[in-house]
């Protein structure tokens, strides 16, 4: 089992059981970003040891324009996400991306030399990094590029580990609840769905589910904050049937139920087993009575 396969079950399993699973999230973003961390550090050795240069032209060279690394890697050692770059200038083309890189670096590196001059008087700060009985000292300049690219690398890893963490659940969360509630395979589907594949504006539903009659019922999943606008919107974008969350406000509690709407609300929810049984067998979809799994 891989790292995120194991954050993926420990996160169902907290939904399960009622409690917060943001801290699953927040362990996988941690891990994440020390491994960028120490494998960057093993970069920078490696880069002051090959290049004798004593100004910054080193790091872009060996970190921006190198080749070594992607244009994503290659913004973020900028100090910029390419996402930004995508939304500033309307394209994510690697050549765009490594000028917008090179500009960024530029500007930090003016702007860290007029700190140097007006400012740090008196100030040192020198990170000493030690690989393979080889060691490096990064002085005042070359410290706060470090840190500037360290602190972007963990907004992109936040940012991505957040808006992909819902997706990588939805199924399973459900594939769990079904077995948990004795849903036989063949009324159930995972599969990537998409509900009228004339119009290519239609959205992705997560999960299907069929009644003993073969009617089909449409199941959206969303782990999202209390009162988010999002959760009732996502069921009328998507004409879903069966809605799980995380949590949702009493106004959109209402506004499920007006449209006819089952929902379940996961956080602070013992009984989200029975409940979910609850909503087969309103719906008519075939299930094995005996076979409830609490734990």
């Amino acid at each position: 089992m891989t790292f995120e396969d194991d954050v993926i079950e420990k996160t169902v399993e907290k939904l399960l059981n009622g409690e917060d699973y943001r801290d699953e999230v927040i362990n996988s973003i941690n891990a994440v970003f020390f491994d960028f961390t120490i494998d960057f550090f093993k970069n920078i050795v490696d880069a002051k040891m090959n290049d004798k240069q004593i100004d910054l032209k080193w790091y872009s060279d060996y970190f921006i324009n190198s080749g070594n690394y992607s244009p994503e890697e290659a913004a973020v050692y900028a100090g910029i996400n390419k996402k930004t770059i995508t939304n500033m200038y309307g394209t994510a083309a690697k050549e765009t991306v490594i000028d917008v890189a090179n500009n960024s670096f530029e500007y930090l590196s003016s702007l860290i030399t007029e700190l140097e001059n007006d400012y740090m008087d008196g100030l040192a700060i020198t990170i000493k990094i030690s690989y393979k009985n080889v060691t490096v000292d990064l002085s005042l300049a070359e410290s706060l590029l470090v840190i500037n690219a360290l602190a972007t690398k963990k907004i992109q890893i936040r940012g991505g580990a957040w808006s992909s963490i819902g997706k990588k659940v939805e199924k399973p969360l459900i594939d769990k609840l079904c077995d948990r509630t004795g849903v036989p395979e063949k009324n159930r589907n995972n599969k990537h769905f998409i509900k009228d594949k004339a119009k290519a504006f239609d959205r992705e539903v997560d999960y299907r589910l069929y009644s003993s009659e073969g009617k089909e019922y449409r199941v959206e999943v969303k782990l999202m904050g209390k009162g988010n606008p999002e959760s009732a919107d996502a069921t009328i974008a998507r004409d879903s049937d069966i809605f799980v969350a995380d949590t949702l406000s009493e106004q959109n509690c209402n506004q499920l139920a007006e449209r006819g709407v089952k929902y379940l609300i996961l956080k602070n929810n013992k009984n989200s087993i029975e409940e979910f049984a609850k909503i087969m067998d309103e719906l008519n979809i075939p299930r094995n009575k005996d076979a409830i799994c609490i734990d």
